[in-house]
């Protein structure tokens, strides 16, 4: 039987596991991947139904923008913190 000895000090809590830079850069490909599908189920809707390819732009840039950016928002600025405040190396 073994016994798991806590970290000293404040380690833990000062340590991350991910690497902001790669996860913001991620994080924006998913964003475009996501907006991609959402745009091409509206789009096989506004085919279907007659709608203008004009209306389903207009609901692009007016909601689903909006919408992917309130949804990532609060994971982003902790990324950019974290970027931000990593120690240089070197």
């Amino acid at each position: 039987m073994s016994i798991q000895l806590p970290l000293p000090g404040s380690w833990p809590r000062n340590m991350t596991a991910r690497d902001p830079i790669a996860e913001l850069e991620r994080l924006a490909r998913d964003k475009l991947d996501a907006k991609a599908e959402v745009y091409e189920a509206l789009e096989r809707l506004a085919n279907k139904h007659g709608i203008s390819l004009l209306e389903v732009n207009g609901v692009m840039l007016g909601y689903v923008d909006d919408a992917l950016g309130d949804l990532t928002f609060e994971l982003e600025d902790e990324l950019r913190r974290e970027r931000d405040e990593a120690p240089e190396i070197g």
